[in-house]
């Protein structure tokens, strides 16, 4: 690609949320004193990626719950390796939480304490574990009378998924499913949800629920189940924990 090489301080980096990113994501409606997780257990992780544009890009963001970061900026890094083309990736913060808003520009992003649209049930995004990957190319598609609702609408030139395009998910799945991220939105039925990576809610709430040592062995044992899986010759999907 254009000869572009990638030197070792393009890594991503971690860092725990400071003061001022809490109360900004407060203002911008993205964390609530009633979700799940508390802006101690977030961290924010800094990555370059790889643009549409056949150039790097240093200033890709994304936060996550603690347990899962070193997973999620491994997934990060493996994409810009491979060239995998992001648009961009900015915080929720910037759409003032609105999923809408952010699909619509495809935007890469995880944390946003919301619950899952049309319903009161919690999103996985609120617990920090779910990653939605370049949502036009990737969109999310509710089927009703037979006929698919397709979000964001530009996302309807990619509803063939038999033509692989640039930025399309299929070709990354196995990353996230190694580093944790096993189960993909485009497996469902209805609706299918081509830009979704998340762990299991069970997982989500048990990690959650323990404190930010024990929940990264917890993620790292969930991680570790799942590749043993797969080295023992299973499909993907034999080794997804739902």
């Amino acid at each position: 690609m254009n000869g572009i090489a990638f030197t070792a301080d393009a890594r991503a980096t971690i860092a725990t949320v400071s003061a001022d990113l809490c109360g900004e994501m407060i203002r911008h409606k993205t964390l609530t004193e009633k979700g799940p997780v508390s802006c101690s257990r977030l961290v924010l992780i800094k990555f370059s990626y790889f643009g549409f544009d056949n150039a790097a890009h240093s200033d890709g963001e994304i936060i996550v719950l603690d347990a899962a970061a070193q997973y999620v900026a491994a997934i990060f890094d493996t994409l810009l390796d491979r060239h995998f083309p992001i648009a961009k990736a900015r915080l929720m913060n910037h759409y003032d939480g609105d999923d809408d808003a952010a699909d619509v520009d495809n935007n890469t992003s995880s944390f946003n304490d919301r619950v899952v649209a049309g319903t009161n049930t919690l999103s996985l995004h609120a617990y920090g574990l779910a990653i939605d990957l370049n949502p036009v190319q990737n969109p999310f598609i509710q089927i009703a009378a037979g006929k698919p609702a397709v979000s964001p609408d530009e996302g309807k030139q990619y509803l063939d998924r038999k033509v692989p395009k640039p930025g399309m998910a299929e070709t990354v799945i196995d990353i996230f499913a190694d580093n944790g991220f096993s189960i993909w939105g485009g497996d469902w039925r209805n609706p299918i949800d081509y830009q979704h990576f998340q762990v299991s809610r069970a997982l989500a709430q048990q990690l959650t629920q323990a404190s930010a040592t024990n929940a990264q062995a917890i993620f790292e044992q969930h991680v570790e189940r799942y590749r043993r899986c797969r080295r023992s010759g299973k499909s993907r999907g034999d080794c997804v924990v739902n």
